[in-house]
């Protein structure tokens, strides 16, 4: 999808039918929200995730329902080139949390573009995460995901390695304490 002519796309397919869906960003900041809500079963994720539609798919595609959610929420309809992050290097480890640094968001819209988040009457997902994307890199929020993205076993010197590895700890995203189940999950 090319954000300078193509229309963007307020329906996702279900079992073979257009299905509309809310595309404000604010909406999918709540459904990545509700997805990192650790006090929701995944079964009460999967009928809280209906609401991010406006047309009701039926139940029987309920994870086919979830699935198109997550294509639209992470455009995956793009090619992967055009998603890796900032760095330029591909990472499996989390860089960035929605809730966690929104502060540094909501400022780099605010400082780069001039616009005020909580003013924004209306914009599309995809249109934000093109915003976001295209955010410098001296930006704090990018340089927060730089910072965690590196792997500081590839660092030779002990001194940056320390330096950065302080760094990561002050800004690294907060993660549930594991329960039972989910420490034997792990642990295999």
């Amino acid at each position: 999808m090319n954000l300078l002519y193509d229309a963007l796309p307020d329906t996702v397919t279900v079992d073979g039918k257009a299905y509309r869906i809310y595309t404000d960003f604010r909406d999918w900041l709540r459904f990545y929200d509700m997805q990192e809500d650790d006090g929701l079963s995944k079964r009460e994720k999967l009928l809280l995730m209906l609401e991010w539609y406006i047309d009701k798919p039926p139940l029987s595609c309920l994870e086919e329902a979830l699935e198109a959610l997550i294509g639209f929420a992470t455009r995956s309809e793009e090619q992967p080139e055009q998603r890796q992050e900032h760095s330029g290097r591909k990472t499996t480890d989390r860089v960035l949390s929605w809730q966690y640094d929104a502060a540094y968001v909501y400022a780099a819209f605010l400082s780069v573009y001039h616009m005020d988040l909580q003013q924004v009457e209306q914009m599309h997902w995809h249109l934000f995460l093109g915003l976001f994307d295209a955010l410098p890199d001296e930006t704090p929020i990018k340089q927060r995901m730089g910072y965690r993205s590196v792997n500081l076993a590839e660092i030779k010197d002990k001194n940056e390695r320390l330096r950065i590895r302080k760094i990561q700890d002050r800004i690294r995203i907060p993660q549930p304490e594991l329960d039972g189940y989910q420490c034997g999950a792990f642990f295999g």
